[in-house]
C-alpha cells in the first residue's frame, strides 16, 4: 500500500502550496471581505494538510487505512456559514475598483487540480476506505472549485461590460 502513502504525501505538499498561495494573495485584495475569503481558504488548506497527515500517521502505525466516520464523510466544505456572508463577498468584489481576475482564476485552477487529483486517486484505489477518503476529498475540493469558478465568471462578465477606459 506504498502507493496510498505516496498519494497522501503528494497531496500534503499540494495543500501546503495552496495554503501559501491563498496567504500570499490575500493581501492583494483591497476588500477586507475578499481578503478574509482567501485567509479562510488558507486555513482550510491547513486543515486538509493536518487531516492528511493524520491519515498517513495512522497508516504507518496500523498498516491499514483509517476508517472514516459518518461525521467526516458528510462534512461539507462551506466557506460561508451564513447566506449574508456570501452576499457580502459578492458585493465587495463587484464594488472593487479593479477585480483581480488573474488571482481568482488561479484560485479556481488550484481547486480544480485538487479535485481532479483526488478523483483520479479514488478511481484507482483498490481499498474501499481509501476510495471513500479520496472521493470525500474530491468533493470538498469541488465545492471550492465551484465557488471560485462562479466568482471568476461573474467578475469576467462584469469586466466585459465596463466602458473602455474604466
Amino acid at each position: 500500500m506504498l502507493n496510498y502513502i505516496n498519494i497522501l504525501k503528494y497531496a500534503m505538499d499540494r495543500e501546503k502550496e495552496g495554503q501559501k498561495f491563498f496567504e500570499d494573495n490575500a493581501s492583494r485584495f483591497s476588500s477586507p471581505v475578499s481578503k478574509a475569503l482567501f485567509e479562510k481558504l488558507a486555513g482550510l488548506e491547513q486543515e486538509h494538510y493536518d487531516f492528511l497527515k493524520e491519515q498517513v500517521d495512522y497508516y504507518i502505525n496500523n498498516k491499514s487505512v483509517k476508517p472514516l466516520d459518518e461525521k467526516i464523510l458528510n462534512r461539507e466544505e462551506n466557506l460561508f456559514v451564513k447566506r449574508e456572508d456570501s452576499e457580502k463577498i459578492e458585493m465587495s468584489l463587484s464594488q472593487s475598483d479593479v477585480p483581480d481576475l488573474a488571482i481568482m482564476r488561479m484560485a479556481y485552477l488550484i481547486e480544480k487540480d485538487f479535485a481532479e487529483y483526488y478523483k483520479d486517486a479514488a478511481e484507482k484505489a483498490t481499498d474501499e476506505d481509501a476510495k471513500k477518503l479520496f472521493t470525500m476529498l474530491s468533493n470538498w475540493e469541488l465545492g471550492h472549485e465551484k465557488l471560485f469558478k462562479d466568482e471568476y465568471n461573474r467578475l469576467m462578465e462584469e469586466y466585459m461590460t465596463l466602458p473602455w477606459g474604466g
